[in-house]
């Protein structure tokens, strides 16, 4: 009972996140951290420990998310009073040589996750937990670049979490929201298509 009630509250806390990173409230830093350590604790008890290691790590994101969001109210530029009030969306895609380091680096990481899950922790899932936890960390590497192929990384991520939280038994409610952030990586690779301005290699 307990554990299907915090899944609730982590379905409520994650819509809350999304409502208020649409409107750049940076608050949302809070509520991120706090959707991240309840994910923390439904991961670790349903022994999904890559996920809930990434859940960590997010928390620590947060922090630096908020204190940067926090300097740029002290210098009074905020980000709902940034000089251009329409955004444009940036993008690029992988160059052929870039993609095909990320790849190694990738199946480099997955390798050292997949052992340290299978023969530290008691995971009855090692290789798709570390599958999900590495396209996260990369994923975030490839968001920072502006790379559009970063939503078909977010795509496959959450494609397959749903198929492992299926599998661990997590409640409907943890596996309905990475449904619906199954989608959100289809607009969201439409949106930079249809609204974004692709950079110009240098």
């Amino acid at each position: 009972m307990f554990w299907t009630v915090l899944q609730y509250i982590g379905l409520f806390t994650s819509f809350l996140y999304l409502w208020l990173e649409f409107h750049q409230k940076p608050v949302m830093w809070i509520v991120s951290a706090a959707c991240s350590a309840i994910y923390a604790s439904i991961y670790c008890h349903a022994q999904i420990y890559g996920d809930m290691s990434f859940s960590l790590f997010n928390i620590c994101m947060c922090a630096y998310g908020f204190w940067k969001w926090r300097q740029k109210h002290k210098q009074g530029l905020t980000p709902s009073a940034e000089p251009s009030a329409e955004k444009t969306i940036s993008y690029r895609h992988f160059r052929l040589g870039e993609f095909g380091i990320v790849t190694l680096v990738t199946a480099a990481i997955w390798f050292a996750l997949f052992v340290a899950l299978k023969y530290l922790t008691d995971s009855p899932v090692p290789a798709i937990d570390a599958f999900t936890t590495t396209l996260n960390i990369v994923g975030t590497w490839v968001l920072a670049q502006k790379i559009i192929e970063v939503w078909g990384y977010w795509f496959l991520v959450n494609l397959v979490s749903i198929y492992l939280y299926c599998k661990r038994g997590l409640h409907i409610t943890t596996i309905l929201l990475y449904v619906f952030y199954l989608a959100a990586s289809i607009y969201g690779y439409i949106k930079w298509r249809r609204r974004g301005v692709p950079m110009s290699y240098s």
